[in-house]
């Protein structure tokens, strides 16, 4: 690929892809979930990442026939697997949902945050419920970012996490890097 002047702000000698600026940091992501844990002095049990291009399939409810009539760009999710110091254990699921415009995103954002209209699918979502483990909209959080609507939800998988800091832990998620 050929060296493209000054975009993206890299030096003139470096190769960038078009596409660069739409791909996500997962470096980034991961240090700032590990500050973040540590400031709230939860453990990190297990991370999975996935990134799709059908909203539409990862999808359930209204939000689903949502992205049948809007389909997103893409889709990244995470599902972290944490403890809390009484080893209580939860999991904390976060989507990048990446719209094709702009003015898909707040629409989107009103009917997320609508109870009872559907949401993303956290990875490995039919897998978590057969386990019994429910993502019940508590507690949950979306921010818009330009093109991008972060979602974030939590779920308890044992024990009886503290639900101020269970809360703040899904504040966090939602804040973390694309």
């Amino acid at each position: 690929m050929a060296a493209v002047e000054g975009a993206a702000g890299a030096p003139a000698n470096v190769a960038v892809r078009p596409d660069a600026a739409a791909k996500p940091n997962r470096g980034a992501r991961k240090s700032k979930a590990d500050e973040n844990w540590r400031k709230l002095r939860v453990r990190q049990v297990r991370e999975a990442t996935e990134n799709a291009l059908d909203c539409a399939v990862n999808s359930y409810g209204q939000v689903r026939n949502f992205f049948l009539r809007n389909p997103c760009a893409d889709l990244d999710r995470t599902l972290f697997t944490l403890a809390d110091p009484a080893g209580n254990t939860f999991v904390v699921s976060v989507s990048w949902v990446r719209m094709r415009s702009t003015k898909d995103v707040r629409p989107l954002k009103r009917l997320i945050d609508t109870d009872g209209t559907g949401s993303v699918k956290s990875l490995g979502f039919d897998l978590l419920k057969h386990q019994g483990v429910r993502f019940t909209g508590t507690p949950f959080r979306s921010r818009p970012t330009g093109d991008v609507l972060v979602v974030a939800e939590g779920a308890v998988v044992s024990g009886k996490p503290d639900p101020a800091l269970f809360e703040q832990t899904v504040d966090l998620a939602a804040e973390l890097p694309r």
